[in-house]
């Protein structure tokens, strides 16, 4: 994502062929693989695109003997060739999911992107290959353990999504005792399906639980999507809007209607459930809140509901977030002004926007509870070192590659820019304490002291007397999960 410039802006037809070269030479590779899968393409470089984003017609040029599935670096959009459409049974004749985006060429045939959860559900659903298989999962959670987790001292994650497979992987992990990490993952409210499946999970709950290694203590809402499908408050840039061919009016819209999220929500909220809303605009975040409100308002008093992301944030909001105790699951590492907020973010929200965005500091001065993290795989960087530094200094690391453009730019409003920036021990907080209690885990981690778990992290330099900028260069020497030394 970070590459991006101008000058490669401007050509489609460069940037498809280096998205998918690597595809092709995988897929060349392994001939006998049933199915091709990869991630990371950025559907914001296509969003003002006259030609449009790019279509199966493109994947079955590299590959159309299989099916082959391209999940966006965000996860809001997949990309399919024609064997996959076809394997899906999808065509033509299949409806558009209810909120979801399915483009159709002039013939009325899907171009094989899937954009926004239902949509993106209707081809999970429809595809048994598009998951991973149990065995496939199991390998990659022992692999990321060793190669993600333990090198960055982390000892719990918080998983906003598991598909079915990944949940018996996670469980069978914690029953035979190779599952070394604290989990909790969620179920997903999915708009493709009936209003009973909020009851099905609350009758469900504690059904895959296996002491405290994994919980499932949470459901996730998506309010909102990426790009486009922020949903904000006020318009998006009208030369932006010009070149997609909007209105100048529009901003966005809710991936639910609000009222129906409404009932899902006191539904969950009386069976116990926390409930975990994605939302990137301050209209996303406003309607999370309203849901929030009306459990409240029905005699039901929240479970250390969260609110994901949080890109953009009206102030009386920031109030209402402490107010009612949400709970803001943020990433320290996103607040950052370089080649990508240049070129993509500024475009569409403006300057203003872009440079107030992730307030994580005015959300803590009020009294919100902060906890961090990556949103691991979208940032593949899971350091919470890095996060510690940009959640203190907002501004671009020295290993960035267009550091010597943005250096000493802060992000933060106009008037105050440091008005976002953390304090170490704030930082320190979020990271331990505060994800602790989020994954309602803080009466057997997240501090050290007598009776809870012997979960520790000893770095290779002492923090406090690192300069804020160099914090991320810190190492984890040794890392110690229920009093068992996993790493170092």
């Amino acid at each position: 994502i970070y590459d991006i410039t101008r000058e490669e802006k401007e050509s489609r037809e460069a940037y498809i062929g280096k998205m998918l070269a690597p595809v092709k030479a995988y897929a060349e590779e392994n001939p006998d693989m049933p199915v091709v899968r990869a991630t990371g393409w950025n559907p914001a470089f296509f969003q003002t695109d006259p030609e449009g984003p790019p279509t199966r017609e493109d994947v079955d040029k590299i590959c159309s003997d299989r099916p082959v599935i391209l999940r966006s670096y965000d996860h809001h959009s997949i990309l399919v060739n024609t064997k996959a459409l076809e394997m899906a049974g999808i065509d033509a004749h299949t409806p558009t999911p209810r909120m979801g985006e399915m483009p159709r060429d002039e013939q009325g045939m899907p171009t094989g992107l899937f954009q926004e959860l239902s949509a993106t559900c209707l081809l999970l659903d429809s595809l048994k290959e598009a998951d991973f298989s149990v065995e496939e999962y199991i390998e990659g959670i022992g692999k990321f353990q060793e190669e993600h987790a333990f090198p960055c001292g982390l000892v719990g994650i918080f998983d906003a999504y598991a598909t079915p497979n990944a949940i018996k992987a996670y469980r069978s992990m914690a029953m035979d005792g190779s599952l070394k990490i604290r989990v909790r993952t969620a179920h997903l409210a999915d708009l493709s399906k009936p209003f009973s499946q909020f009851q099905q999970m609350v009758d469900e709950k504690g059904k895959y639980d296996v002491g405290d290694i994994f919980k499932i203590e949470t459901v996730k809402f998506f309010c909102d999507g990426g790009g486009f499908t922020f949903y904000m408050n006020e318009p998006f840039e009208k030369e932006a809007l010009a070149e997609a061919g909007l209105t100048e009016d529009y901003r966005g819209f809710p991936q639910w209607p609000e009222e129906e999220m409404k009932e899902a929500c006191l539904v969950l909220a009386k069976g116990g459930y926390q409930i975990h809303m994605h939302c990137m605009g301050d209209g996303a975040v406003k309607q999370a809140l309203n849901c929030y409100e009306y459990i409240e308002q029905n005699g039901v008093n929240g479970k250390r509901n969260t609110i994901a992301h949080i890109m953009c944030i009206a102030e009386d909001d920031i109030k209402r977030m402490a107010d009612l105790n949400i709970v803001g699951s943020v990433q320290p590492t996103w607040p950052v002004i370089d080649a990508f907020t240049d070129c993509l973010m500024i475009p569409l929200l403006g300057r203003k926007r872009s440079y107030e965005q992730y307030p994580i500091g005015r959300l803590v001065k009020a009294g919100a509870t902060a906890a961090a993290g990556t949103d691991f795989p979208i940032v593949p960087d899971l350091n919470p070192m890095m996060g510690m530094q940009i959640g203190m200094t907002r501004t671009i690391p020295k290993e960035a590659p267009d550091y010597e453009k943005y250096k000493g730019i802060i992000s933060g409003p106009e008037e105050d820019p440091r008005s976002d920036c953390l304090e170490l021990e704030e930082m320190i907080e979020s990271y331990t304490l505060s994800g602790a209690y989020q994954m309602f885990a803080e009466e057997i981690t997240g501090t050290i002291e007598a009776g809870k778990c012997a979960d520790m992290v000893i770095l290779d330099s002492d923090i406090t007397s690192v300069a804020p900028m160099d914090i991320g260069k810190i190492k984890v020497d040794t890392v110690i999960f229920k009093g068992e030394k996993v790493k170092g």
